[in-house]
């Protein structure tokens, strides 16, 4: 019985009917690849000109001017701050915290807060820590462009 239906006409039928839809699904996926791919094409275009129409509202010199700005305050604030701010004699106030240890662990303890006046500059360790950032990113936006 199955011989029957075996026939070559059947499986020719078969095969091309398969054949036919393997070969539509691919078209219709190039097709979708093909509408994605133009899809992405406008989007790029949509954000390239958003872009350029942010670049002419502020200019890429204003980001320039803010960062300069930002590295010669803390240029001062780290090497000519520290010589000239002591002549004027103001004071800066300072807070010290002290941690008491606890007798036998369980009265006392705490903390205590108190406040000094700090005749010059106050150098921190916040200073020193942006400083060198600003140099490191000099340096290695130096090192980027060679």
């Amino acid at each position: 019985m199955i011989e029957t239906l075996l026939t070559t006409e059947f499986l020719s039928m078969i095969g091309g009917s398969l054949t036919g839809f393997i070969f539509k699904y691919m078209t219709e996926q190039r097709e979708i690849r093909r509408e994605q791919f133009e899809m992405l094409i406008e989007k790029n275009k949509v954000e390239s000109d958003n872009q350029d129409r942010a670049v002419a509202r502020v200019g890429i010199e204003a980001g320039k001017i803010v960062r300069r700005t930002i590295v010669l305050c803390v240029l001062f604030g780290t090497i000519l701050a520290p010589f000239i701010l002591p002549f004027f004699g103001i004071p800066t106030v300072v807070e010290i915290k002290t941690v008491n240890q606890p007798f036998l662990g369980i009265f006392g303890g705490g903390e205590d807060v108190a406040f000094h006046s700090v005749y010059g500059y106050l150098f921190t360790e916040e200073n020193r820590q942006i400083l060198l950032s600003i140099v490191g990113f000099y340096f290695g936006s130096a090192v980027a462009k060679k």
